[in-house]
């Protein structure tokens, strides 16, 4: 079998979520479509991790076996022309070391989130947070700081999970232009788990939520007052680093 490892960026709100589904369009479901036109065989592609419905990508990556010998700037070029425009193959490479995995050899996941704040833009309703409301970035800053580190994050995780324990790297919060970027760093995510930070956030930047709500949802696992998360349209996976010479 030949192993191929890709790096690719997609529209999200032209998806149902990347997981394959049986009824609706993912960007699994195409990329395997595809490939399995391509091998002759049925093709499993494994991806970094799952986005949801609506969640974009700007450096995912996926790992999967072809029969088939191909040389990967073909095949790059292949995928490029079989999908759809909403997807796209940046890079194609053979993988050499038999110990990589997709989603098990990630070391850091870096997730942006973009907020409005001044006037609707319906252009971008489905590519940024429609908020049109000021926030207050410093309270945001610090309350930020508290959701560092090692941390049972379980009131922030949709869902039931057998752990909810992780480490977040870094969070770092500007603002430009009235576009707020939240950018968060780590090794694992749970459901919803970057939504429903971006949500504390705002809650916190809006002053119905202060630093200490936080400090109690950490020790507790659970929410001081009920809220949804962020919208997916601002959500974007933007990159995916591994160990050094990775593949």
């Amino acid at each position: 079998m030949n192993r191929f490892v890709l790096i690719f960026s997609y529209d999200g709100s032209k998806y149902s979520g990347l997981q394959k589904l049986k009824k609706e369009s993912t960007i699994q479901g195409e990329l395997e479509k595809i490939l399995e036109r391509l091998d002759g065989a049925p093709v499993k592609v494994i991806s970094s991790g799952r986005t949801d419905r609506g969640v974009h990508a700007l450096n995912q990556c996926c790992m999967f076996d072809l029969k088939r010998k191909i040389d990967p700037y073909k095949l790059k070029g292949y995928i490029n022309r079989e999908t759809s425009s909403y997807l796209f193959v940046k890079s194609c490479e053979h993988v050499k070391n038999e110990h990589f995995h997709a989603r098990f050899s990630v070391k850091i996941k870096t997730y942006k989130y973009l907020i409005n704040t001044e006037i609707y833009d319906p252009i971008k309703e489905d590519y940024l947070y429609n908020y049109n409301k000021k926030l207050d970035l410093e309270k945001m800053k610090n309350a930020s700081k508290l959701l560092i580190g090692p941390h049972d994050y379980r009131a922030f995780v949709t869902g039931k999970q057998k752990t909810c324990e992780t480490i977040i790297e870094t969070i770092d919060i500007e603002e430009k232009d009235c576009i707020i970027t939240i950018r968060i760093k780590g090794k694992t995510f749970y459901t919803y788990m970057v939504r429903n930070l971006v949500a504390v956030l705002i809650l916190i930047g809006s002053g119905k939520l202060k630093e200490q709500d936080i400090l109690k949802m950490l020790q507790t696992g659970k929410k001081v007052i009920e809220y949804a998360p962020a919208p997916p349209g601002g959500l974007y996976l933007e990159n995916v680093l591994y160990e050094e010479n990775y593949i």
